[in-house]
């Protein structure tokens, strides 16, 4: 069994020997270990996650690195100091996530490590027993239960809200073109106009009267309907499910999605109608509608409750 422990040790030494060799701007694995700080084990693991690809030497197959492979784990380096997770990594050096994406959902989950972590320093000083034995911790777990119900239940709840209302704007949008869009060409400089209006970076990957493109890295598809007022362009993502609203739970996310469907007509019909109404008893008429958006708004926050406790 030793022998076998020191003979893998030994292939190990060689293989990282190995390929330490290479031309003038190429460097083995302890090469790069010393250059960047990150362990030879490390460098493989990260190389086993996707987030960095070297080349191999065709003569034995081990890995060539150079100031490319360097940087990119320099980067990764980075981003793990700064506790943000492999796949987010992953997808943000793939191009799948910008920058700005990932740092600023980075920043929201550490935002909230920070408030329960100050709830939970602050509850340090409920604690009043100096011995283990006299400790009440039924006492002390109803207490927190009741202030997390109390607060953090509610921030949640706006966040996910906050969460589906934005995945669902990204799901599926519409515009109304300048054209009725009767050929391809026309629907394609209607495509273009509409990223160059919203500054949004677009990409046509198939042409027609049913396109297909990407709009700032997501896969989309269109079509034309027309309506009272002249042609409209349907959009929807090629994969709704990578939204970004996956983490909130099925049914709530279904209720929430309703309440979002209904928030706007429901908030265009108000501005126009509430300027026009010079008595109270007009606002009446608007009753029914508030209480179908309440009565949503209640039922997904009365299951985001019962799940959270």
């Amino acid at each position: 069994m030793h022998g076998r422990r020191e003979k893998r040790t030994r292939r190990e030494a060689n293989q990282e020997r190995s390929e330490d060799m290479g031309g003038r701007n190429e460097m083995g694995i302890k090469e790069m270990e010393k250059q960047t700080g990150i362990s030879s084990q490390n460098i493989r693991y990260y190389e086993k996650q996707g987030l960095l690809s070297p080349k191999r030497n065709p003569e034995n197959g081990y890995r060539i690195y150079g100031e490319e492979e360097a940087e990119q784990l320099k980067r990764i380096k980075l981003f793990r100091k700064l506790d943000m997770p492999i796949e987010d990594i992953r997808r943000m050096l793939s191009r799948e996530q910008s920058l700005q994406e990932a740092l600023t959902a980075q920043k929201k989950r550490q935002e909230k490590e920070k408030k329960h972590l100050e709830a939970v320093l602050k509850f340090y000083g409920r604690i009043r027993e100096t011995e283990l034995d006299e400790l009440q911790a039924e006492k002390y777990l109803n207490e927190m239960e009741e202030l997390e119900r109390g607060g953090s239940v509610f921030v949640d709840f706006a966040e996910d809200f906050i969460a589906v209302a934005r995945a669902q704007a990204k799901r599926e949008f519409s515009f109304r073109p300048d054209t009725m869009c009767m050929n391809s060409r026309e629907f394609m400089d209607a495509l273009c106009q509409y990223a160059r209006k919203n500054d949004e970076d677009l990409v046509i990957t198939k042409e027609g009267m049913y396109p297909e493109f990407t709009l700032n890295g997501i896969e989309y598809t269109a079509y034309r309907r027309f309506s009272r007022w002249g042609a409209v362009i349907c959009c929807t993502m090629k994969h709704p499910e990578e939204a970004g609203d996956g983490a909130v739970p099925a049914k709530r996310r279904g209720l929430m999605r309703l309440a979002v469907k209904w928030m706007v007509p429901l908030l265009i019909l108000a501005a126009v109608i509430l300027p026009r109404m010079k008595k109270i008893e007009d606002l009446l008429f608007l009753l029914p509608f508030g209480a179908v958006f309440l009565v949503l708004l209640w039922f997904s926050y009365g299951n985001f409750r019962e799940r959270k406790g």
